[in-house]
């Protein structure tokens, strides 16, 4: 039996927060409608990386499903949609991410309610974002040795994965609101990309150790060779101080990402309350770990995860109903935040 338009929406309601602690609770936060639209992007957005993250999955099996993936927002719906549903069988449904893989049809069934413009941003979007898991596809058994070689790689990859995002969003909130003027969408866009890859930065750093122990890398081998560290000496007390200069370059690098970010988001009319908070909480919550990580970078060499306390977090809610109606009082508390940081300290280095 088919499933209605309501239950399908409830399901990728139900997912949201079982594939991202993160992102859940702030698109809560998007005006109605808005939401829901949000959701399902951001639902397909995460089939594209399951399927690219899967270390059950060959690269040849991989690219082949990622081809499939995009030809469902190219060509005939249901035939591209049961191609796919067939190749990914070789994907197991032990966790909530594959398991909504595996639900892509009731997930496809509520992007067809929506408007054709919206269908067609998402869909270019996500497209985007598969071509570059597609090219950045990796083997499990040669992850920890062949997946970025410069800075400039690392850079592309945060664009396919998070730029894209920002892009995204950057249309879905232009048409949307119609407080979002032609002249403010080009401003925007000038930043989203930015204010994707800062947050993506961030997650990167902060992962950095667990990623490493299980087989995955984004540290570029040319930002390894710069400090004289490798995927195993970087773990090597010995090297503490090189680490950690490799860490500082890393959160500079993501602070000047981030700093677009606040730019982006002040950009966003003061009356689409719902829209800035949902881009400034996770803005925040990004400067609150840097801060934590830099005070104890090598505790990330560890095994200790690196997380902000649930006051933090709660905190910077608070903080953002305040602040949200008032560009100077928000640049005023991300500058507070920025100014803990030892940037020119870094800079130097």
């Amino acid at each position: 039996m088919t499933n209605s338009l309501s239950e399908n929406i409830a399901y990728c309601d139900a997912m949201l927060p079982r594939v991202s602690r993160t992102f859940a609770p702030t698109i809560r936060m998007l005006p109605v409608g808005l939401n829901t639209i949000v959701t399902v992007a951001y639902l397909l957005c995460r089939i594209a990386d399951t399927v690219e993250d899967s270390e059950e999955i060959s690269v040849a099996r991989k690219k082949k499903l990622l081809d499939d993936y995009i030809s469902i927002f190219k060509e005939s719906r249901k035939k591209a949609i049961d191609k796919f549903m067939t190749g990914i069988e070789v994907l197991p449904q032990n966790t909530e991410d594959e398991k909504l893989v595996y639900n892509l049809p009731k997930i496809m069934a509520v992007y067809d309610s929506f408007s054709a413009i919206f269908k067609k941003h998402i869909g270019l979007w996500v497209v985007e974002m598969s071509r570059g898991m597609h090219k950045y596809a990796q083997a499990t058994k040669r992850r920890k040795f062949s997946f970025l070689g410069t800075m400039k790689e690392l850079d592309e990859y945060m664009y396919y994965v998070a730029g894209t995002v920002g892009y995204l969003l950057t249309e879905l909130f232009s048409f949307y609101s119609k407080r979002i003027t032609p002249t403010a969408k080009k401003q925007l866009n000038l930043l989203a990309e930015s204010f994707g890859k800062g947050l993506q930065l961030v997650n990167i750093i902060r992962d950095m150790t667990t990623d490493l122990k299980r087989g995955q890398s984004y540290i570029p081998e040319e930002l390894l060779k710069k400090y004289q560290l490798d995927r195993q000496s970087i773990f090597e007390k010995h090297n503490a101080d090189k680490a950690q200069k490799l860490f500082n370059e890393l959160i500079l690098n993501a602070v000047k990402h981030l700093d677009k970010a606040i730019d982006y988001i002040l950009l966003i009319p003061k009356e689409e309350r719902g829209i800035r908070m949902f881009c400034m909480l996770p803005v925040f919550w990004a400067m609150r770990t840097l801060q934590k990580i830099q005070e104890n970078t090598l505790a990330l060499l560890g095994n200790e995860k690196i997380k902000i306390p649930r006051t933090i977090i709660k905190k910077e809610y608070y903080l953002a109903l305040i602040n949200i109606y008032s560009n100077r009082l928000t640049r005023w508390h991300y500058a507070r935040i920025k100014n803990r940081f030892n940037l020119l300290a870094i800079e130097a280095a």
